[in-house]
C-alpha cells in the first residue's frame, strides 16, 4: 500500500527532500560523489518524522583525479573512504532500495531541494545514469540559492536595496543565524539548505 506523506500540496504527492553531495571536484563524470545525503522534508520544511534520511559515504574509484581545493573543503580522507566505504555501484543499489521503501504513489518521486541545484543534478546524473535519475528525481526542483537570487532581482526591479550580498550557503547561514557546525558534511548542509529555504519562503511580500 502506497504512502502519502505530509507534504506541500503543490508537490502533487511527490516527496520534497533536501539533497547535498560532496565530491572530489567540480566536473561531473570526471570527479565523483564521495558523500550524499537525501533528507525527506514535511510541509514545514522540517525533517520528515519516521523516515530515515539517505546518508552514505562512497569509495572513490579515481582518487588521483581529486582536486586539492575540494579535499580541503570537505575534509574527507579519500584513502580512508577507499578502505571503509562502499563502491558507487553498490551505493546505487542501496539508494534504490531506500527509494522504493518510501513506497510513494505510482510514478511519484523526489522533488529535490538543493542549494545551486545544477551542481547536484550534474553529479547525480553522472552517478545514477539519466534513466535512474529520472525515475528517482522529479524535474520540478526547488533551489534555495535560486530563490535568494530571485528575491534580489525583485528588489532591484523595485529600486530597493538587495537582501543578500552573497548567495553561498555559509553566507546565508550566517545572515540568518543558522548554526551549521559541520559545514560541508552532506547531511548537515542538506539540513541547513532546508532551514534557509523555509526562511526565504516566509519573508514578507510587500
Amino acid at each position: 500500500m502506497t504512502k502519502v506523506y505530509k507534504g506541500l500540496l503543490s508537490l502533487n504527492y511527490n516527496l520534497l527532500a533536501s539533497v547535498d553531495v560532496e565530491t572530489t571536484g567540480r566536473m561531473p563524470g570526471y570527479h565523483e560523489i564521495i558523500q550524499i545525503a537525501v533528507q525527506p522534508l514535511d510541509s514545514d520544511f522540517e525533517p520528515l518524522a519516521g523516515v530515515t534520511p539517505f546518508y552514505m559515504n562512497i569509495a572513490p574509484e579515481f582518487p588521483e583525479r581529486a582536486e586539492k581545493e575540494a579535499t580541503v573543503v570537505h575534509g574527507l580522507n579519500l584513502k580512508e573512504l577507499q578502505e571503509t566505504a562502499m563502491p558507487a555501484s553498490k551505493v546505487i543499489d542501496i539508494f534504490g532500495e531506500w527509494f522504493h521503501a518510501l513506497d510513494l504513489p505510482f510514478r511519484k518521486n523526489i522533488v529535490m531541494l538543493a542549494h545551486n541545484h545544477s551542481f547536484e543534478v550534474g553529479f547525480l546524473k553522472a552517478w545514477l545514469g539519466v534513466n535512474l535519475y529520472d525515475e528517482y528525481f522529479n524535474p520540478l526542483i526547488r533551489d534555495s540559492m535560486g530563490l535568494a537570487i530571485g528575491l534580489n532581482d525583485r528588489a532591484y526591479c523595485r529600486s530597493e536595496e538587495p537582501l543578500f550580498t552573497s548567495y553561498g550557503l555559509t553566507a546565508l547561514c550566517k545572515q540568518f543565524g543558522i548554526e551549521n557546525l559541520h559545514s560541508h558534511d552532506a547531511l548537515a548542509d542538506a539540513l541547513a539548505e532546508a532551514k534557509i529555504y523555509k526562511i526565504l519562503m516566509q519573508l514578507p511580500v510587500v
